[in-house]
């Protein structure tokens, strides 16, 4: 038998319904690395390529998510995605996602709540962050906190870096 198991009510097996829980932190809650690309990104005062240079040279990239539009009316789509966001939803899932809009995901409500995150960040700006619960996926749920920088040019391209930092289960609801 699997390591996952489901419940039978009756009507054959049933997924357990996926969640997420966000909880806004304050920015001093960072971890050091994310505090750090919140000092590049505003060193930099825009999305450019020394900021990918930045995290492939301090080792951080595989660590983010990115995603961005092509325009103004274009929807924000996956760019890159990062060790913690492929490990948790799959290699199939990334292969699906890459390149596609974050709309498009099929887990649904987990990608609506985290669609408005992405937008308040691009909007808001500043950055933003978050402790996130990811539930009903896997055995075990994804605890994470995200740092969330985003941007908004001045033709209406938006862009935002999620800066993954996975937590211990230890002290988690």
């Amino acid at each position: 038998m699997g390591a996952v198991h489901f419940l039978n009510t009756g009507r054959g097996a049933e997924r357990p319904g996926e969640g997420l829980d966000l909880h806004r932190l304050p920015l001093g809650a960072a971890a050091d690395w994310q505090a750090a690309i919140v000092g590049e990104c505003r060193r930099h005062g825009a999305l450019s390529p020394g900021l990918f240079t930045y995290l492939e040279r301090a080792g951080l990239l595989d660590r983010c998510t990115f995603l961005a539009s092509d325009g103004a009316d274009d929807p924000l789509r996956f760019r890159y995605l990062g060790a913690p966001t492929r490990n948790f939803f799959g290699r199939g899932w990334a292969r699906q996602m890459a390149g596609r809009p974050d709309r498009d995901d099929p887990h649904r409500a987990i990608a609506e709540e985290l669609g408005a995150e992405y937008r308040e960040a691009m909007e808001g700006g500043g950055p933003i962050l978050n402790r996130v619960v990811i539930t009903g996926l896997s055995v075990a749920p994804l605890r994470y906190a995200h740092m969330l920088v985003g941007w908004r040019d001045a033709s209406g391209r938006r862009a935002v870096l999620s800066a993954i930092d996975l937590l211990p289960v230890e002290g988690w609801a």
